[in-house]
């Protein structure tokens, strides 16, 4: 059996195999198949997550090819993974910068088309997402202008580099 020392603690710690989810991402998302350090001295688990820009990549590709309208933290993490300030992404959608912070707080709703524009916004400033047009195109028409009350995980599968939701 693997080991290695407790990231928390600092004891021995063994890795095993398992599904992880991940809070860390600001977003509910539940990594599959993947190693994680867990530590029976103090309860602590951390996930090794050997291509960390690949995961980003998957998870912005499920939000932007979401079937339903985003609500304030995918936005929030979309526009971090474009390495965009808030002050410029608003400009980016002519909105003044407390409206976009109410929307990424969740105390406005984003409307149907600031949804459509962020996520055409988000797949045009990185190249690594051209993959996702064709499906983000597909489902444009078909995205409801509703936010599902109760957020779905993101399921990720770092081995084949895909998602679904649960």
């Amino acid at each position: 059996m693997k080991t290695e020392l407790c990231g928390n603690c600092g004891e021995t710690a063994h890795i095993v195999r398992k599904n992880y989810e991940f809070k860390e991402m600001g977003v509910p998302v539940v990594l599959h198949r993947i190693d994680v350090i867990v530590c029976d001295h103090c309860g602590n688990s951390d996930p090794i997550i050997p291509n960390m820009d690949g995961l980003m990549r998957v998870l912005a590709l499920g939000l932007l090819c979401k079937p339903e309208k985003l609500c304030g933290e995918e936005v929030r993490f979309l526009r971090k993974y474009v390495n965009k300030s808030a002050v410029e992404f608003s400009r980016f959608l002519h909105m003044s910068h407390t409206h976009f912070s109410k929307i990424e707080n969740d105390r406005y709703e984003v409307s149907p088309q600031a949804d459509r524009l962020i996520r055409l916004m988000v797949i045009g400033m990185d190249p690594n997402l051209n993959e996702g047009i064709k499906e983000l195109m597909a489902i444009m028409p078909n995205i409801t202008d509703d936010c599902c009350d109760e957020k779905k995980q993101i399921q990720i599968d770092m081995s084949k580099g895909v998602y679904q939701y649960a």
